[in-house]
């Protein structure tokens, strides 16, 4: 089944993360998307999955459709032609055993029992995992290289027309990297359309039909990779390596061996053999991959660099906004006294003004509302749960449903409280958004150190404080990833039963086990670094204030005063 994506943009807030992407799939081929960390390959798999949608541009599948639109198409391919497997398998396996695992999206497909146990011994044996060995396991309890088996089985169970993998190869060692290699070889084989997004070229580069390189969210080339190989300027411009064999070849050619520009060792070899009578210096040059080493130092230093500042803009906030550029002390002041104005607001002047102060902060903080959604998404059901609560009375109300009335002030005086948390809520994500870890700490250890005359800690608070404040957002993306691959698994077709009680368990194991590894991993670091709360320590951040600080902070007091006032 083809795939043709045309003027794919793609837009989180203000930034943009795809740009002009032009794409054509083959049916039957193998397409590697390659880049560096943060180049927008992972999101440009969503988008062809449809678990994104392009903020401009087209994604078709199979046949053009003229009555369908892209939502249709993309909802219907999700559900039937096409499945993804994200590069974490942990966030794609959460039943209590293999079997029930692969099974989950047959039975959203209502795949009769029986027929259901078939495919997914099918899929198993597909991936390499005899399924009387594996079937009742744990999925928790698997190596990583067993995990992603399992994850493309229950993808594979399905039976899709386009596999689309996701960094398959990521914190896998070398024969499990070389095992999924042979897997997806197979599965090509077999007629499948495969789509690998990659950094780890000398993976699957020697089975690609199609390489497309994507550099700062645009497709910088696309076409055969054994052309690619030839212009190595194209991937070290994108920040990536050329596959080691290329690497070798490029630099025997540099030294007069006439050799091919091959993808594998296989290749290569019949050349070598021709010279096996060389001097012993050169058959050693020839044999060692550290071949033109200077060299090769040298660009895996740029790319290092460049992959350093990659993560760096995908972790950090953007330097560019007014906001950012604040001393992180204005930031804790302005989230304590905007958040008690909020909170104490009692009138309806008083949150209309107070609606409109924190949508000028997120357009000062360059934090688009699609974004403030996203993340704000885990805490909407409780808050609709606090308000329909507070209408709620078993005695006769306002409005009255048999035994249960309903209390108009009840409802306005909830409905108030919902708002002035979610406000709240928004303030805490432009404060995470725009602040990072260590000017966050800093900034708020320096306002409590004068706690410390009272015998309180301020070390060990400042630090929980800290990381609690950047898990919340880290907690909204672990269950937008978890939510994702449930979508991926057909989850969108079971309608009202989503929020089933089991659903919600499908939900919160695999989050609760991800919360545990974190907290045990976060425990361990700051044992390994030798935290001692009484010692005194170097800061992380220098602390400036400028002329803009003290402008903002009589800004902020002024408006929280006018919020106090008129809210009360």
């Amino acid at each position: 089944m083809r795939i043709e994506l045309s003027g794919i943009e793609f837009r989180y807030g203000q930034e943009t993360i795809l740009q002009e992407i032009e794409l054509s799939v083959a049916s039957g081929s193998l397409c590697v998307i390659c880049g560096q960390t943060g180049s927008g390959k992972s999101t440009l798999l969503q988008v062809i999955a449809g678990l994104e949608k392009p903020s401009a541009g087209s994604v078709v599948v199979g046949e053009a459709d003229p009555n369908s639109n892209h939502e249709q198409r993309a909802e219907r391919l999700a559900k039937e032609k096409l499945a993804i497997v994200f590069q974490m398998p942990e966030t794609q396996l959460f039943a209590a055993t293999v079997k029930a695992d692969v099974e989950y999206g047959l039975i959203l497909r209502n795949v009769p029992k029986e027929e259901r146990l078939e495919r997914v011994k099918r899929a198993l044996r597909q991936v390499g995992l005899e399924p009387s060995a594996f079937l009742e396991r744990s999925p928790y309890l698997l190596s990583g290289g067993e995990k992603r088996r399992v994850a493309i089985a229950g993808a594979l169970a399905l039976q899709p027309e386009v596999l689309i993998l996701d960094e398959p190869t990521a914190g896998l060692d070398p024969r499990a990297s070389r095992d999924l290699r042979e897997i997806v070889g197979q599965l090509r084989d077999l007629g499948m359309t495969v789509i690998v997004s990659t950094h780890d070229l000398d993976a699957f580069f020697s089975l690609a039909d199609q390489v497309a390189v994507i550099q700062k969210g645009c497709v910088v080339y696309t076409g055969d990779p054994r052309q690619l190989v030839q212009e190595p300027d194209i991937l070290q411009q994108a920040g990536l390596d050329l596959p080691e064999t290329a690497q070798i070849a490029h630099a025997l050619q540099k030294r007069g061996i006439p050799v091919p520009i091959a993808l594998t060792v296989d290749e290569l070899l019949p050349y070598l053999e021709k010279r096996v009578n060389a001097k012993p210096a050169t058959i050693e040059r020839m044999e060692n991959p550290a071949i033109n080493r200077n060299h090769r130092e040298e660009t895996l230093s740029e790319n290092r660099e460049a992959t350093l500042f990659a993560e760096g803009a995908a972790s950090n906030p953007p330097a560019d906004g007014k906001l950012q550029r604040l001393d992180p002390r204005v930031k804790w002041f302005a989230l304590l006294v905007l958040s008690l104005a909020i909170l104490g607001i009692e009138t309806l002047l008083g949150m209309v003004l107070a609606t409109g102060m924190v949508l000028l902060i997120l357009q000062m903080a360059g934090i688009g509302l699609r974004t403030v959604f996203k993340m704000a998404r885990p805490f909407l059901w409780m808050l609709f749960f606090i308000w329909i609560v507070s209408a709620l009375t078993l005695s006769r109300g306002d409005l009255w449903f048999g035994p249960v009335g309903i209390r108009l002030q009840g409802a306005w005086q909830g409905g108030l409280t919902v708002v002035r948390f979610l406000l709240v809520i928004v303030l805490g994500i432009v404060f995470t958004e725009t602040t990072s870890g260590a000017p966050l700490r800093e900034g708020f250890e320096w306002l409590i150190r004068p706690m410390r005359k009272a015998g309180i800690p301020v070390r060990d608070v400042s630090l929980a404080v800290s990381i609690t404040l950047q898990f919340v957002p880290w907690m909204a993306e672990t269950i937008t990833r978890l939510r994702k691959a449930f979508k991926a698994r057909g989850y969108d077709t079971i309608g009202m039963r989503k929020w089933t009680p089991n659903q919600l368990a499908n939900l919160f194991i695999p989050l609760l086990i991800t919360v545990i590894r974190l907290g045990d991993e976060l425990a361990t670091a700051i044992e390994s670094r030798g935290y001692d709360r009484n010692a005194e320590r170097t800061s992380w951040h220098e602390l400036e204030w400028g002329r803009s600080d003290t402008v903002s902070l009589a800004v902020i007091t002024i408006a929280a005063g006018m919020l106090w006032i008129i809210g009360s």
